[in-house]
């Protein structure tokens, strides 16, 4: 899944309650009157009442909307790092296949294709940054502990094992660097989806508790037209806006609201 598209799911869910939100707080005041008679015939017991309830559900929701945009900003800007450090994973793992490429072909040239596989250089040079970076780390130590013996063909073009094993491990070293960096960046990505996950979670429970409520509310004051349009659809419930939650949709009964 795109991160666009998961961004949409978002501004989506920001619609939905949008339409939500944005009743009660038109409609709310209105209602309350009519639904104090219905539900307290006796008189609204102590400091209780509804419109501050019904401004209690869409303030609650409003929150879980606002929660759910933050954690995908917050996964979206997280992700926005991860370029950088993928292009120097890749720019120092094609040095690291370059020098020993380079290598490779003196050894081979130089000494022949036995000495070249002696020291770990036999076979192609790998592709996979991790696979080079197990090569890098093994050729280095061959370098380091086989001594090289064998006559080179051409004494200008000798190889100091010792400086090769230098050079390489200079170059294995950044590619390791850069290899941590992509993972550590993955493993936040990670923790910066579950929060977002999390939070589209959070808003599902309270979008079907707060939309169903003041449904019934709307419905039990006499407001039927407004009790089904804020009340829950299927594709609501996934998170799918209906056409009258999109902007100018629903503005005439229900607008304004959270924004995204």
């Amino acid at each position: 899944m795109s991160e666009a598209k998961a961004s949409r799911m978002v501004s989506d869910r920001v619609a939905i309650t949008n339409t939500v939100v944005a009743a009660i707080d038109i409609h709310g005041p209105e209602i309350a009157p009519t639904l104090e008679k219905i539900l307290f015939p006796g008189g609204v017991p102590g400091d209780l009442t509804l419109a501050t309830l019904l401004a209690a559900f869409g303030n609650h929701l409003r929150a879980r909307a606002n929660q759910l945009v933050t954690a995908d900003r917050t996964h979206m800007v997280e992700l926005s790092d991860d370029d950088g450090y993928r292009a120097k994973r890749d720019e120092c793992t094609a040095e690291t296949r370059d020098f020993l490429g380079t290598l490779r072909t003196g050894l081979a040239r130089n000494y022949g294709q036995v000495v070249a596989g002696a020291y770990g250089l036999g076979a192609h040079i790998p592709e996979d940054p991790h696979t080079v970076l197990v090569l890098a780390d093994n050729v280095e130590n061959l370098l380091r502990n086989r001594p090289l013996t064998e006559p080179p063909k051409n004494k200008s073009l000798k190889i100091d094992p010792i400086a090769a094993a230098d050079d390489l491990n200079a170059s294995a070293s950044a590619l390791k660097t850069a290899l941590g960096d992509v993972d550590r960046e993955k493993r936040e990505a990670q923790l910066t989806q579950t929060a977002k996950n999390e939070a589209m979670a959070a808003w599902g429970t309270s979008y079907s508790g707060v939309a169903d409520a003041a449904a019934s509310f709307f419905l039990l004051a006499g407001r039927p037209a407004l009790a089904e349009r804020v009340r829950p659809t299927a594709r609501r419930r996934a998170g799918l806006p209906e056409p009258e939650d999109t902007v100018g949709g629903g503005s005439d009964a229900a607008g304004g609201g959270t924004t995204p």
